[in-house]
């Protein structure tokens, strides 16, 4: 993913909802993205689904891809510690800024320095896979962070919920998956380059989670079930 459009966004002022994301393959409207909130603008609100903070009451915690880290603000208003990693150097200044612990790294080479009782995929980083045959192997990655009882917190989007027609009708190649995606960045009226992207659907992410030695402990819904959490944990051995 291409970050150059995302940390435009966030140094400049730009006017409310044309910071928004394009599915490719799809007649779906480009989605604004919760900038104002990244920014800690005055009055504005957390994005749909913040409400999967609540899994998370205690211990320490690492989110992939935080950008400003304001999920971990929130968590630290409840007492929970944690840090982010985070590939924009803007964003991660923004978040030391705001008191965040947070380093630049990258979540396919980064190794924490200890192990954390929840590791957070939000705000739809799940996606972050790009395809569901990388899935095992990127859900291995971050159970390896989790102490013992450790625990993922999820996100994604189920395309199977999609309004039928509107969402990657082409033909699939063999072994194809609907969910591998692409996707690309609106800063106001320019376009950035497309990257891949997972919509991953739950049915799908049991699999997945069965070949990383985990499993599904619960599930949150929003917008009638398109945007969805997943409580992963790893699974109990026979």
């Amino acid at each position: 993913m291409d970050v150059t459009f995302f940390e435009q966004a966030l140094r400049r002022e730009i006017r409310p909802g044309s910071f928004a994301v394009e599915i490719g393959d799809s007649t779906l409207p480009v989605a604004p993205q919760p900038l104002e909130w990244w920014k800690r603008e005055p009055g504005a609100q957390p994005p749909v689904g913040s409400d999967v903070l609540d899994w998370v009451r205690d211990g320490y915690v690492l989110d992939i891809g935080c950008t400003t880290g304001r999920d971990l603000e929130t968590l630290a208003g409840r007492g929970v510690r944690g840090h982010g990693i985070e590939l924009m150097p803007v964003a991660v200044a923004m978040a030391k800024a705001a008191g965040v612990s947070c380093v630049r790294a990258d979540v396919f080479s980064y190794t924490p320095p200890r192990t954390v009782d929840a590791v957070l995929a939000v705000g739809g980083n799940g996606g972050m896979a790009a395809r569901l045959a990388a899935l095992p192997e990127f859900l291995h990655r971050l159970s390896s962070w989790l102490n013992e009882t450790g625990r993922i917190v999820f996100t994604s989007t189920d395309w199977r919920r999609l309004p039928p027609g509107t969402f990657n009708n082409r033909e699939l190649p063999d072994g194809g998956y609907r969910g591998d995606i692409r996707m690309r960045l609106w800063l106001e009226d320019e376009a950035g380059p497309w990257f891949p992207w997972l919509f991953v659907d739950p049915d799908a992410l049991e699999k997945a989670c069965s070949e990383a030695g985990l499993r599904i402990a619960d599930r949150k819904e929003w917008q009638g079930g398109i945007a969805y959490a997943a409580l992963l944990e790893r699974a109990v051995s026979a």
